[in-house]
């Protein structure tokens, strides 16, 4: 039950950073995909073990990260038109 309570803290890590990022940095896409995949193949190789993670849960950061920019897009999106 601890491995999928500290999994499921690192995806709303993921969304909330990427959230931030889309709200306040950026707004390409195709720069939230390369960085997304770069930092997970970084992930892969660092020889850390809090990195070491199932590809499961690494397809779900991937989720997480895009969910979270989508919505900090909207966000800005709601802040602009303002």
């Amino acid at each position: 039950m601890n491995l999928i309570y500290d999994e499921n803290l690192w995806t709303v890590g993921h969304f909330l950073m990427w959230l931030v990022i889309g709200r306040y940095f950026l707004k390409s896409w195709l720069m939230v995909i390369i960085l997304s995949f770069a930092w997970e193949a970084f992930e892969y190789y660092i020889p850390y073990e809090v990195a070491k993670e199932a590809w499961i849960n690494k397809f779900t950061d991937l989720i997480a990260n895009s969910l979270g920019f989508y919505v900090g897009l909207k966000i800005r999106k709601y802040y602009e038109l303002k």
